[in-house]
């Protein structure tokens, strides 16, 4: 598996859309979040039907459901990111942001050890220094939190195996979005009919317009993640995480949430893993490129 430009794009395009999707959430705070919820996954099955649809690809979408050794890893995934999003989007609307932030710092360290143990994943020495760093700025994180951490294990951990499902279904990145979103899908219809009408009944149009953009916000950037994950090692991607929290970190500061000084250092230390672990990643592309050419 070879680390290649345009996978790193993809991955970083990935990664800032995710950080900025904040914003687009606090614009629904007014809004139940299970119904948010509910409908992110309604509306993004319906976007990746569409979009499979127009580019000729329904029969992919078909032959990825039939293949049982693939649904086997994207059933078990639907339902985790699902919980996902849910929590993450109660964590928003709750004023617990920086929260929300600590489990995607904690999720590139579980997403490392994860490489390295279950796909054998090769690394460089200066990683584990960018991942020493990393994981001294989430301890003083844990340490500072005064209480167990349960938002942000929970993001960690559920969006971790996550990506290891997508990585060991190896399925075609749009169809397997959809088959996600299709599985949850009713779920979320009767739950929204039989437990949400007041909510419904409470949308303004503004609302609705939103909900419905945020069917194609979700998809988007799962799609470069599935292909990112597909195509790069799992340490990389899982490292380019800290991308999104630092600016959902930054949302969260300009929305008046104040870190703490041991908030500040932990952060810091992630900065400064986040920059060493870039210089590997440039030094191991130019690698990869001089192997392409020599070969």
């Amino acid at each position: 598996m070879t680390t290649n430009k345009k996978s790193i794009t993809i991955a970083l395009s990935c990664y800032i859309l995710w950080g900025i999707l904040p914003v687009y959430w606090n614009l629904l705070s007014g809004v139940n979040p299970i119904l948010i919820l509910c409908c992110r996954i309604i509306f993004a099955f319906l976007f990746m039907l569409t979009v499979l649809m127009i580019t000729g690809r329904l029969n992919v979408f078909m032959e990825t459901i039939k293949d049982k050794k693939t649904m086997r890893y994207l059933v078990p995934a639907a339902f985790l990111i699902s919980f996902n999003w849910g929590l993450y989007i109660w964590a928003v609307n709750n004023g617990r942001i920086l929260d929300s932030s600590l489990g995607y710092y904690m999720n590139p360290l579980i997403a490392f050890s994860l490489g390295v143990l279950l796909f054998q994943e090769k690394y460089l020495k200066l990683q584990l220094v960018a991942v020493a760093l990393a994981l001294t700025g989430v301890i003083i994180s844990l340490i500072a939190f005064g209480s167990f951490p349960i938002i942000a294990i929970c993001l960690a951990l559920s969006f971790a195996i996550y990506g290891v499902l997508k990585k060991k279904a190896q399925a075609d990145p749009a169809a397997s979005i959809a088959i996600e979103s299709l599985i949850i899908a009713p779920f979320a219809l009767i739950f929204s009919f039989v437990y949400m009408r007041e909510s419904i009944s409470a949308l303004s149009i503004t609302d609705m317009l939103l909900l419905i953009g945020g069917g194609v916000v979700t998809a988007i950037p799962l799609i470069l993640y599935a292909r990112a994950v597909i195509d790069i090692p799992f340490i990389i991607v899982g490292f380019f995480q800290y991308i999104s929290p630092s600016l959902s970190l930054v949302y969260g500061l300009i929305s008046g949430e104040t870190p703490s000084i041991s908030q500040i250092v932990s952060f810091v230390f992630i900065g400064l893993g986040l920059f060493v672990f870039s210089i590997a990643l440039i030094r191991r592309t130019k690698d990869s490129s001089v192997t392409q050419k020599t070969q």
